[in-house]
């Protein structure tokens, strides 16, 4: 499946909310929300300049009827905005004005319209050029948000309708410079340092280099175009998401935003470093094989990284829902092909180099890849979103089961991630899970003995014991050791997993024993994998409901071990 032929299908699972009035319409709340609307409209225009020609009349029709309505709500201030916050327990909305997402999908698919040499691009011209930059929008420099509208309104300076001087503008970017950007590091950093967001922010500054910007940040754009590739490059893990950490990570968006900020740079270097341009694209292709599993048979395409229905609300956040957010990742892949993204989604993962990435302040996270596998500690979360250690574990692209992303239960606080637990005393009695107790770093997190290793240490605020992990990946697998040096006593492995995505699978659990070493078989579908826990298991329990995180809903198992130990080690792989 083309990249094309994955727009078209996506699209078209939206098209029935279209409305007359050219507005998108949410699936369950059958009102407009936030910004799908210009960023269907969006999908639209490129369908009908890189899609079927019979196609291309109703497809130009419906990019001009949203491109219409998109420019009557950013155009008039004082129209009440749509739709923009949902309460997961009510669903009771809320609204805040979001006209700065509407400023590059109004240029871009005017800009189609205009060299199609359609006659209709006259009007739009003559109200693009009226529209009040950047009174009518939200936020400021140095705002991921205010980057979108930015992104736009450079595009307008190139159309030659903005009163917007090139002084100006560099000011608006050097507010990002002057703060939120470590060039060197390759990253746009705000609170809670959101991959997301770092993600989404250099897309929209390297779309402003792409189109042509020469200003007095020019030579720092070009830099971080090779510092961010390079991060982007470190921080997708091998089924082509994003690893998990803070907002956002689990949305459907950021696997098309990586589909076009990866086409961006490898059309950027490709006369500059072959090699970097080849990995981009190579990249491009991981990140679409993800996107292409969330499209939900006979509905919506999903905003977030499950197929589950839309009103089950999981893994979604209180700004998300089907309209905008569905309709985001997809205009993100149209950006992509817009600039020339004809590659199908890569197939196998198997011959990925083994690597190590760290990152010390500010975000303190590592990640190791080998061929098929990917491992993302965070040893710095946000406790509203991740636990603390082995976040996310992949297993390569086409895939839908993985350990990604923190489980949480509804019912109680705190996250579990896949890992060590210490128990009170033998049998199955209360154990802290190391996950929630979000140990300091003692030191840096430092690389292991091979090129895809790593280790770290911590420390509880007043705990006389340190914690470590040591972590390698291989072509067999990926293998932990978690231990608390000095504590013997009981340890529990915690394998909280998912279990169901909305695929029409349910996640099986079977259990082998051989001697001193266990082993738990998690199969999904056809997709099988291997936890080996090494040392002799005192009991193993299942809890299969009431848990879940962004992937969708899940189980928790408790590991206990029988003896005295200082800590737990086990190795997990794809399985038969």
């Amino acid at each position: 499946m083309y990249p094309i032929d994955v727009l078209s299908a996506t699209a078209a699972s939206y098209e029935p909310y279209l409305q007359a009035t050219g507005e998108m319409f949410d699936p369950v709340f059958a009102e407009p929300m936030q910004y799908g609307t210009p960023f269907h409209a969006l999908c639209q225009a490129v369908l009908a300049v890189k899609g079927p020609l019979p196609e291309r009349e109703q497809r130009l029709a419906r990019a001009i009827k949203g491109l219409d309505a998109s420019l009557r709500y950013v155009g008039d201030p004082q129209l009440a905005s749509p739709a923009s916050g949902v309460e997961r327990t009510t669903g009771t909305l809320s609204a805040i004005n979001h006209r700065d997402f509407f400023w590059p999908p109004i240029l871009k698919t005017y800009r189609i319209l205009k060299e199609l040499g359609l006659s209709v691009a006259d009007e739009f011209t003559r109200r693009i050029a009226a529209v009040d930059v950047p009174g009518v929008f939200r936020m400021r420099s140095p705002s991921n948000w205010a980057a979108v509208w930015i992104a736009g309104e450079w595009l307008r300076i190139r159309e030659g309708l903005s009163p917007t001087t090139l002084d100006q503008f560099d000011r608006w970017l050097g507010e990002y410079f002057s703060t939120h950007i470590l060039v060197e590091q390759g990253m746009y950093q705000e609170p809670g340092h959101p991959n997301s967001y770092d993600l989404f922010t250099r897309l929209h500054l390297a779309d402003i280099l792409v189109e042509g910007y020469d200003g007095a940040w020019r030579k720092q754009l070009e830099r971080l175009m090779v510092t961010g590739l390079y991060r982007s490059l470190a921080v997708q893990l091998s089924d082509g998401s994003l690893a998990s950490a803070f907002r956002s990570t689990g949305l459907t968006w950021t696997v098309g935003a990586q589909c076009a900020y990866f086409v961006l740079a490898a059309n950027y270097l490709r006369d500059r470093d072959r090699e970097q341009s080849r990995q981009a694209v190579e990249a491009a292709r991981r990140a679409l094989a993800s996107f292409v599993r969330w499209q939900r048979p006979g509905g919506p395409y999903s905003p977030v990284e499950n197929l589950l229905p839309s009103n089950y609300r999981v893994g979604y956040e209180t700004y998300t829902a089907d309209a905008h957010h569905g309709n985001l990742p997809m205009a993100f892949l149209a950006l992509a092909i817009l600039n020339g993204f004809e590659d199908p989604p890569i197939a196998d993962d198997a011959n990925r180099a083994p690597t190590t990435f760290i990152e010390g302040d500010p975000t303190y996270r590592a990640l190791v890849h080998c061929g098929p596998y990917s491992a993302h500690v965070n040893a710095f979360p946000t406790p509203e979103y991740d636990g603390f250690g082995l976040v996310d574990l992949t297993f390569g692209p086409g895939r839908l089961f993985h350990f990604v992303s923190s489980v949480r239960h509804l019912s109680e606080p705190g996250f579990y991630n896949l890992g060590l637990a210490i128990r009170a005393a033998a049998g199955r009695s209360k154990f802290r899970a190391i996950a929630q107790e979000y140990p300091t770093l003692i030191g840096q997190i430092e690389q292991g003995p091979t090129d895809a290793s790593l280790r770290l240490r911590a420390r509880v605020k007043g705990d006389p014991y340190p914690y470590e992990m040591s972590l390698r990946a291989n072509e067999t697998g990926i293998d932990v050791q978690e231990r608390v040096p000095g504590m013997v006593g009981y340890k529990t492995l915690l394998i909280p997993y998912l279990r169901d995505c909305g695929s029409g699978h349910v996640t099986e659990v079977t259990t082998e024993i051989f001697g001193e070493k266990t082993v738990v078989r998690l199969q999904m579908g056809e997709e099988v994998v291997r936890v080996r826990i090494d040392g002799t298991v005192d009991q193993i329990i299942n809890l299969p409901y009431g848990y879940e995180n962004r992937r969708g809903l899940c189980g928790l198992l408790r590991v206990d071990m029988a003896q005295e130990s200082e800590g737990v080690h086990y190795h997990a792989a794809i399985g038969a």
